[in-house]
């Protein structure tokens, strides 16, 4: 399994949609504590995992589901639907069967009244929702996820490093999704959830239409998130090959 996972869905805006809710939802959830529960899954969770699955069968993908299927738990199966749900958040919200749950269990640090964090230190999420509510575009939500031990081992288990991390390669994210540093626009919010911490990044332009992401774009975001937050022991291994 990857050790950096990258998932990249997006909200297409406008006819009615938009996506200043799903920023204001990264941005706020309150942070609360995870407790444990080894207990086997609920009939309820069961239904809803195979259903979420059968529905988005990309959620194999996530290493929340390589939890839950090697140890399933309720506290397993609830990070495997909290996460699946706001991967698909576009489409859930109007799919039979989901848009009245709500058991997702927010963990989310919080960076002042809010977690949002991007180019500017001071982010106005009322001013941003606002734009998003009006955008006609593509917006990506990129999720951006770590093992728990690698996280907490290479220092990325607190917002601070991420975001010096998605600064540092936004241009480099821009690139990727054919969008000019100067109208490109992101924010991200980092959530400490269960065994797997991970950053909720939305990205779009600011040209509606003009960004475009495909599956050789998200591997070159991916590989430059990769090489930078596990640079250290590639440097360790190049090391290694030269003696």
């Amino acid at each position: 399994m990857a050790r950096l996972i990258v998932k990249s869905p997006y909200i297409k805006c406008g006819a009615g949609k938009s996506a200043g809710g799903y920023l204001k939802y990264i941005a706020t959830r309150e942070r609360v504590e995870i407790i444990p529960d080894d207990r086997p899954p609920t009939n309820k969770q069961e239904q809803l995992i195979a259903k979420l699955v059968k529905d988005f069968p990309d959620a194999k993908e996530l290493m929340e589901y390589e939890d839950y299927t090697a140890h399933p738990t309720k506290a397993t199966a609830s990070a495997l639907i909290t996460l699946t749900l706001e991967e698909n958040w576009d489409k859930v919200q109007s799919m039979e069967g989901y848009a009245k749950y709500i058991a997702l269990r927010p963990r989310a640090e919080r960076l002042g009244e809010h977690g949002l964090f991007g180019d500017d230190d001071a982010v106005d999420l009322a001013a941003v929702a606002d734009e998003l509510d009006h955008y006609t575009g593509n917006v990506w939500t990129h999720i951006i996820s770590l093992y728990r031990e690698d996280a907490e081992r290479l220092g990325y288990d607190h917002a601070d490093t991420w975001r010096t991390l998605l600064r540092t390669h936004r241009n480099d994210i821009a690139a990727a999704m054919k969008i000019p540093p100067e109208d490109f626009r992101w924010y991200a919010a980092f959530h400490d959830e269960g065994n797997h911490p991970h950053v909720h990044m939305m990205a779009w332009s600011v040209k509606p239409n003009q960004a475009y992401l495909s599956k050789d774009g998200i591997r070159q975001i991916k590989s430059t998130l990769t090489n930078q937050i596990f640079r250290q022991e590639l440097l360790h291994v190049y090391e290694q090959k030269s003696k």
